[in-house]
């Protein structure tokens, strides 16, 4: 029995985990457009005759070059498992699933010069099959599945599809539960998401790099662009205490809450304590006042 050997040098994936061309799927997500291929018909079409989605719609970042490679190995070795999803546009097919599979193929014809390489199994759908928004949705929810996301990624699906459910959910139902039935996350989640829709994008790296967690990032969203841009130019020298983020949320000055921010004794957490105080209802606004003259004189 022969077996392929890997046009990829695998010592360089010992340290890497597991990549195939498409993860397993998580079973609590419900997409509203059923493509497992035991349902639909798998037909050969040609790589040339293949286009992008609008990068509006397809706006997921490529595999990095260790995991591409790891890819075009595998479909070398394996062949391709899971056919891609295109959408028929004349003589042309739009690509709604599998971009990567693609570029593997691609990559594999370049390497090899192996016709087989020159058409792709796909599952088509037919021009009057389906509307933008269902294409729109195919993309993000294979996407939801099959890829390991970004925060930025994460928070551009929800944002996509809150806009879509919003417009068509039925009475007495909350858009964030109908999108966590979908994804398979919690309500919570989801409106966790939907609050970083004004977060600077420089933000979501610091994010996906740890630096700052979900509830700082989501404080942080609330702030005029501007003081965001000033936040994120100091962000090595300030503290992102959370206390201190949401004492700053009033001060429109953005020097002003750069220098709260960046004050010697705000690094330190164990420097500051919580106080809770109960006053009565009427007296609100005035305390209000009270509290951010104080805060504004730190």
């Amino acid at each position: 029995m022969s077996v392929k050997k890997s046009i990829i040098n695998k010592d360089r994936f010992k340290n890497l985990s597991k990549i195939s061309e498409n993860e397993d799927e998580k079973e609590n997500i419900v997409s509203r457009f059923d493509i497992d291929v035991k349902h639909e018909s798998v037909s050969s079409v040609d790589v040339d005759k293949l286009k992008e989605a609008p990068s509006k719609w397809n706006f997921y970042s490529k595999l990095d070059d260790d995991k591409f490679l790891e890819l075009v190995d595998s479909i070398n070795n394996n062949s391709l498992l899971h056919p891609i999803v295109v959408w028929q546009q004349d003589e042309d097919y739009m690509i709604l699933s599998g971009h990567n599979r693609v570029r593997a193929y691609k990559k594999l014809y370049e390497i090899t010069k192996d016709d087989k390489y020159l058409k792709i199994p796909a599952i088509i759908k037919k021009d009057d099959e389906i509307t933008e928004d269902m294409a729109k949705e195919i993309i993000i929810d294979t996407n939801w599945i099959q890829r390991q996301l970004s925060t930025y990624e994460k928070t551009q699906s929800i944002l996509q599809k809150y806009v879509k459910i919003k417009q068509s959910k039925s009475k007495g139902t909350k858009t964030r539960d109908v999108i966590a039935s979908h994804l398979g996350i919690t309500g919570r989640m989801v409106q966790n998401y939907i609050s970083l829709n004004n977060l600077n994008t420089g933000f979501f790296e610091m994010l996906d790099d740890n630096l700052i967690n979900i509830k700082q990032a989501i404080v942080i969203a609330k702030f005029d662009d501007y003081i965001q841009e000033e936040i994120l130019k100091h962000k090595d020298s300030i503290s992102f205490n959370i206390q201190l983020l949401k004492s700053t949320l009033s001060i429109k000055n953005k020097d002003r809450v750069i220098e709260i921010l960046s004050a010697s004794d705000s690094l330190d957490e164990e420097n500051y304590i919580k106080i809770v105080y109960k006053i009565p209802k009427d007296r609100k606004s005035e305390f209000d006042k009270i509290y951010k003259d104080f805060i504004k004189n730190l």
